[in-house]
């Protein structure tokens, strides 16, 4: 299916036109907040705990999330949710114009406010096979993944610039008003109620868990839903260590320079991700395939690996590239399998496994890679342990899953 085919599609493009917005400001907000922990003196551990507060609190509300978008219209969800996110913000804003914003106080910030995206990416997710059919969901997720990623190059490039000349503050005010706005488009689209059936559910069993616990033990059961759920884990590890190396790299700049060196290193890895969903979604054999995601996690775990290895900057960015490539390709190829395997009334809990999943091992990887770098002084260690994590969760799942079949 084409672009121009999907985007025709009045409901679905409105849905990818709000994600975009919110995530241009999201970016904004990524190079700030990653510049102020930088600023202050906490060592590689600043850095890890703004990471935890990105991720833990999705994981942590993840079952609860996921129940309530297989309850209720998943298009409040979307509007509320990130109505709330531009309320946060603005409280961001007010703490750091007051002078207040230490790692803690910032960090708490960033906690409740991903919090609320906990509730809004499983929405999101959940919301896509109900508004294109199911022949056209690899090509949406292909293109949402290639929107995610040039939205973050874009974002974080300008947002570094933005930080750089007119501090973190402006950031911030541009991230809440990107929450309204997409607010505003998520009110325009139909209502989503989990109980109407999709295209995917006319050959699929509809069985209706009664909570995340059960659609779990339907994930155990099924070997191929379970590498989908899970398969996001050993790119998610690598991924939360490299992010500590790539700040370490970043700080090692004058203050007035941190902010753009991190735009400009999020963004060519950003440009990786765009890259990778397009790549896949081109041959056969890759587009929504097992083999699709071992081979991004391979490329994946490489990437990381080389920024690890050598500092040379021509060798960094061939790195960020790879790096970024696979994490989008696995990424997309992984959720277009899971949307495709499961019934409409699972839908949500199972992107909350999904999301569960992943944020924990980022959440694991950037932790035991801040201690790793700090204790030994080696900054790099951060991405090797991420790298070396990420492969050895990619062979117990492979082996989990030959075990269940």
């Amino acid at each position: 299916m084409s672009t121009p085919g999907l985007l025709a599609n009045r409901d679905f493009r409105r849905l990818w036109i709000a994600q975009a917005i919110s995530l241009f400001g999201d970016w904004f907000t990524y190079v700030a907040v990653g510049t102020l922990a930088l600023s202050e003196n906490t060592g590689l551990y600043g850095v890890a705990a703004v990471l935890v507060a990105h991720t833990l609190p999705r994981a942590v509300l993840a079952p609860f999330a996921g129940r309530l978008a297989d309850r209720r219209d998943r298009g409040g969800i979307l509007v509320v949710g990130s109505l709330l996110r531009a309320l946060v913000v603005l409280v961001m804003l007010a703490v750091v114009g007051s002078g207040d914003a230490g790692t803690a106080v910032l960090a708490g910030l960033v906690f409740v406010r991903m919090a609320l995206s906990a509730f809004t990416d499983p929405a999101a997710s959940a919301a896509l096979p109900q508004l294109v059919p199911t022949h056209q969901l690899g090509a949406a997720n292909a293109l949402l993944g290639a929107t995610w990623s040039t939205i973050f190059a874009l974002g974080v490039a300008a947002g570094g610039f933005v930080t750089a000349f007119v501090g973190p503050r402006g950031a911030l005010a541009i991230d809440a008003a990107t929450f309204v706005l997409a607010a505003l488009l998520f009110a325009t689209l139909p209502r989503l109620r989990p109980g109407e059936r999709t295209a995917a559910d006319a050959s699929a069993s509809m069985v209706v868990a009664p909570g995340f616990f059960a659609a779990w033990r339907r994930t155990w059961r099924d070997p191929a839903l379970l590498n989908a759920a899970l398969a996001k884990i050993p790119v998610a590890l690598a991924n939360g260590g490299g992010w500590v190396l790539l700040h370490a790299v970043a700080g090692r700049e004058q203050a007035g320079a941190v902010a753009v060196t991190l735009g400009v290193m999020h963004g060519v890895r950003g440009v990786g991700t765009g890259l990778g969903p397009l790549l896949w979604a081109r041959v056969a054999r890759l587009r929504g395939t097992v083999a699709g995601i071992h081979l991004g996690t391979a490329v994946t775990l490489a990437g990381v690996a080389l920024f690890a290895a050598l500092d040379a900057p021509a060798v960094l960015v061939v790195a960020s590239v790879l790096w970024g490539l696979g994490m989008g390709a696995t990424w997309v190829t992984s959720t277009t399998r899971l949307q495709l395997l499961t019934p409409n009334t699972l839908l949500g809990r199972l992107a909350a496994i999904d999301l569960m999943a992943h944020t924990c091992a980022q959440c694991v990887g950037g932790l035991l890679g801040a201690v790793l770098a700090d204790a030994l002084l080696f900054p790099a260690g951060a991405g090797w342990l991420g790298a070396a994590a990420g492969l050895l969760a990619w062979g117990l799942i492979v082996l989990l899953v030959r075990t269940r079949q």
